[in-house]
């Protein structure tokens, strides 16, 4: 298969310096590197292909070394922490990033692939249609979520953080699923419309606030808004079957407790509609 390689250049526009010494980087827009959008280019329109750094506009040469030529697949190498919108909107291929990335990584994207080596910034599939993101490390805020002033969050597709996430993850999520194998910030599953999500780390505050619908599945106790209701214990063997299948088709690791457990079952946002659900692994 064919191939396109991008290595971040140590000399670029994005970086402001003081003499030799880096103080600061300009955010760079890379929305134009998709596979879908560069997969039919010329070696020589892949070199021009535009790059918004403030408010000057560069080229792909200007910021990357590459190799290859343009394909269904991208390999990128660097630390692109102050890189935006890498994979936003893309609805095939793949991309495979070796260092941090940072805002809007596969934001409203509906197809394709996204593995990053690294940490990721704010808004992570945000409002994503389908599609796989997968990050190693860390995540922001908002993965998943909505737009401000928008209804609808993430809307199919897959997520997993192997790391810790932020706040506002799966904010007005509508379908999909999201693991984390790490901690998570405040107000996880706000506004959840429909869709799951689980946490094998701890969480923080308000959990679940305003979900209509959903399931939320966590592995460490907290308390839950007044609004939620307890229900019942038992062992849902609906979850052994999501645990097959987010093993089987996304390679992600399941806890050996996980498995044939006994978990508490909370409803609510009893504010909405109530029906949404929170699932907590009780330990022996």
């Amino acid at each position: 298969m064919t191939k396109l390689k991008l290595k971040l250049k140590k000399e670029n526009p994005a970086l402001i310096k003081k003499g030799n010494e880096v103080i600061g980087k300009i955010p760079v827009e890379v929305e134009n590197i998709r596979p879908d959008l560069i997969k039919n280019m010329s070696f020589s329109e892949l070199k021009q292909l535009e790059i918004r750094a403030g408010k000057v506009i560069y080229q792909l040469q200007d910021f990357f070394e590459i190799k290859g030529e343009p394909a269904e697949e991208i390999k990128i190498a660097g630390n692109l922490s102050n890189f935006k919108y890498l994979g936003a909107g893309m609805n095939s291929g793949t991309i495979r990033v070796k260092g941090d990335v940072g805002m809007h990584l596969g934001s409203e994207m509906s197809g394709g692939q996204i593995e990053v080596e690294g940490n990721a910034g704010d808004w992570l599939g945000a409002e994503m249609t389908g599609g796989i993101i997968t990050v190693s490390g860390d995540a922001g805020n908002y993965i998943g979520a909505a737009f401000r002033g928008d209804k609808l969050g993430m809307n199919r597709g897959f997520i997993h953080i192997g790391g810790n996430a932020g706040n506002f993850v799966a904010n007005k999520m509508r379908r999909g699923e999201i693991v984390i194998n790490g901690n998570c910030g405040d107000l996880l599953g706000a506004q959840m419309i429909a869709g799951s999500v689980y946490v094998f780390g701890k969480c923080g505050k308000r959990v679940g606030a305003g979900m209509k619908r959903g399931t939320i599945v966590l592995f460490n106790e907290l308390e839950l808004l007044p609004t939620f209701s307890y229900n019942i214990s038992y062992f849902p063997n609906f979850l052994n079957i999501a645990f097959r299948h987010l093993k089987n088709d996304y390679g992600i690791k399941i806890p050996d407790q996980a498995l044939n457990s006994e978990y508490k079952r909370y409803t609510g946002d009893n504010t909405e509609l109530g029906k949404g659900e929170i699932l907590i692994w009780k330990k022996d």
